[in-house]
């Protein structure tokens, strides 16, 4: 909807290298392998690809206090490298703040928010494209999560604490 940013919204797919280095997500195996399997997601280049990043922190520097902070931020990867890890490009989704970590009872403050990347991917939103002057459904897809290992396992509810945390090889 904004005239500063809707050219940049569909940079991942007019700026394409073929190199084959890796200098933004659009260029991993991943982000190609999605492009196969849902290809009525890729026809709009306006749909936007967000990563889900998150962590908890004591915001007062003092372990000694059990208060706990953890910011819930998505981050849109169709823009440039250069603009989408600017703080500017990211969406603080939610805060869930208390005297101690949610820790797996992180679903319960999730849910709104599964609920509405569920509806994005589905159903779409209607919105207004600046450049072509039109309206369009736009959609939605979480692409990636970012966290350290122990929120990796609140997020996913894989056990990250005993034998098997690595989610990759299972050590």
């Amino acid at each position: 909807m904004c005239s500063k940013t809707v050219d940049s919204m569909t940079w991942h797919a007019s700026e394409k290298t073929q190199d084959g280095l890796m200098r933004h997500p659009r260029d991993s195996e991943a982000w190609k392998t999605f492009d196969l399997l849902h290809p009525e997601f890729v026809s709009d280049s306006r749909n936007v690809r967000v990563c889900l990043a998150s962590d908890g922190f004591n915001p007062f520097g003092n372990m000694s206090t059990n208060h706990n902070i953890c910011p819930v931020v998505l981050i849109p990867y169709n823009r440039p490298p250069w603009e989408c890890m600017k703080q500017t490009s990211f969406i603080l989704s939610m805060i869930i703040s208390g005297k101690q970590t949610a820790g797996n009872d992180n679903d319960i403050y999730l849910q709104p928010l599964i609920k509405e990347l569920k509806e994005l991917w589905f159903d779409g939103v209607q919105t207004f494209d600046y450049s072509k002057r039109e309206m369009f459904t736009l959609r939605a897809s979480l692409m990636w999560t970012i966290s350290d290992f122990p929120r990796l396992g609140n997020l996913s509810g894989w056990n990250t604490h005993t034998g098997n945390g690595c989610p990759t090889c299972n050590f």
